[in-house]
């Protein structure tokens, strides 16, 4: 048996969304002890992983548990079958190959590619390969972890190694109190970077009323946010119309993650759905990057 806290640590699940799907579907539903402390079983673990990645693959938790657990397993197989890429080398890489040799492939696939294709070629269809290997039974929570985390490393550095001229747009990418997830984001930084951009990236989440201030405070000329399918899709909309608000008209703001797949009109919020639309954002928001801004050698 496992508390609350360790359930959402491990899983990524935090604790408020956990007694809210608790609360609206009845699911998970702990035991209790005499202090009304919540406890979880391995099998109820179990079935809120395969819940987290149908999150991460972009369905709704609505939808989600009104499945039976064996409907929601073979949909994440589906799901994940669907999109795993047919790479026999990044197959092994995710699934066997020692941790190690793992590290040195990675960073190998990093220099002889350039970040554009490592992000789109490697970490992005790794990412599913990891679902993929999870789903299958042939990978740990704790490889999948180590894979995202350095892959999350690697991009921090490049980010650091990229330079950028001081006058490029300047750019604030940040996590909103509740969103756990900050690889795509790091993703869509390293990007914005390679377009010609400044990309600051905060490491730790913020509450929506500091975010404003602090944009103006760092002259930032745009404002992008992440939400992934965890995060509820309502009070993503919400707090996105709030910040635009806030936020003084010439600093842009931009969005992405699973929570916002179902596009909707924001006014003065621009949605980026996937990666590639990142040089056409660039172009629209601040016009062509320069030659010779893309990857440094």
């Amino acid at each position: 048996m496992i508390n609350i806290q360790q359930l959402s640590q491990e899983l990524g699940i935090g604790i408020d969304t956990l007694r809210v799907w608790e609360r609206r579907y009845g699911c998970p539903k702990p035991q209790r002890d005499r202090h009304g402390h919540r406890s979880y079983t391995e099998e109820q673990r179990q079935e809120l992983g395969i819940v987290r990645k149908l999150q991460d693959l972009g369905e709704r938790p609505g939808n989600i548990f009104a499945l039976s657990p064996q409907q929601r397993q073979r949909l994440l197989e589906k799901r994940v079958t669907d999109r795993a890429p047919a790479d026999d080398d990044l197959r092994q890489l995710a699934l066997t190959l020692p941790i190690v040799e793992l590290t040195i492939a990675l960073r190998h696939r990093l220099s002889s590619s350039g970040l554009y294709d490592f992000i789109h070629k490697t970490a992005v269809p790794l990412l599913h390969l990891l679902g993929y290997g999870w789903v299958e039974g042939s990978i740990s929570i704790a490889r999948e972890h180590f894979i995202s985390d350095l892959i999350e490393s690697m991009l921090q550095a490049e980010l650091r190694r990229q330079a950028v001229a001081e006058e490029a747009p300047h750019l604030l990418f940040l996590n909103l109190s509740g969103e756990r997830h900050r690889l795509g984001l790091l993703m869509a930084a390293a990007l914005f970077q390679l377009e010609g951009c400044r990309s600051r990236l905060i490491q730790e989440h913020l509450p929506l009323n500091e975010v404003a201030p602090l944009a103006k405070e760092l002259a930032a000329d745009a404002v992008a946010l992440s939400f992934s399918g965890q995060y509820p899709e309502l009070k993503a909309k919400k707090e996105l119309v709030e910040l635009r608000r806030k936020l003084p008209a010439q600093i842009k703001l931009i969005a992405g993650g699973s929570a916002l797949k179902n596009k909707v009109y924001l006014p003065g919020i621009l949605l980026c759905s996937d990666l590639h639309q990142i040089p056409d954002i660039r172009k629209h928001l601040f016009g062509a990057a320069q030659q010779g801004q893309k990857e440094q050698p």
